[in-house]
């Protein structure tokens, strides 16, 4: 990872499932390289303008933004990789999952998507960090 280089994971913010995963972050990135942003918020509107792949609300995003600009974006089952791969006691788990075809997870990711509020529930509003996570959270 270049110096300076962060990753900004935009989740549903009102997905239990989504926020569940939002706090396994938080408890093991180590190197506090993820920042957190809602779907549903305007930073993730601006970012998203014109960005075909961004169509769909059930995805989750990181995208990585350097400090001298440009960055790489990830969508559904790259970006559960992606994360894995950035959180050191799961980086053997990412390893033995990018071997299978991404077409596979992507379709596993989207079953799992398509029956998350029903799984997991749904909060009638978005996540709010609490105390020290506030640091971690982007307007």
């Amino acid at each position: 990872m270049r110096d300076r280089e962060r990753g900004v994971i935009y989740f549903d913010g009102v997905c239990g499932l989504c926020n569940r995963f939002v706090d396994f972050v938080l408890r093991h990135d180590l190197e506090h390289v993820f920042r957190f942003a809602p779907l549903q918020g305007e930073r993730f509107r601006r970012y998203a303008e014109g960005k075909e792949a961004l169509s769909r609300s059930d995805s989750l995003v990181v995208v990585w933004e350097a400090a001298e600009g440009g960055g790489e974006m990830f969508v559904r089952a790259q970006a559960i990789l992606e994360v894995l791969r950035r959180l050191p006691a799961y980086r053997r788990l990412a390893a033995l999952l990018g071997l299978l075809p991404l077409r596979w997870l992507d379709r596993l990711y989207d079953r799992l998507a398509a029956n998350r509020y029903r799984l997991f529930g749904k909060t009638t509003s978005c996540r709010k960090p609490n105390g020290d996570e506030r640091r971690y959270f982007l307007d």
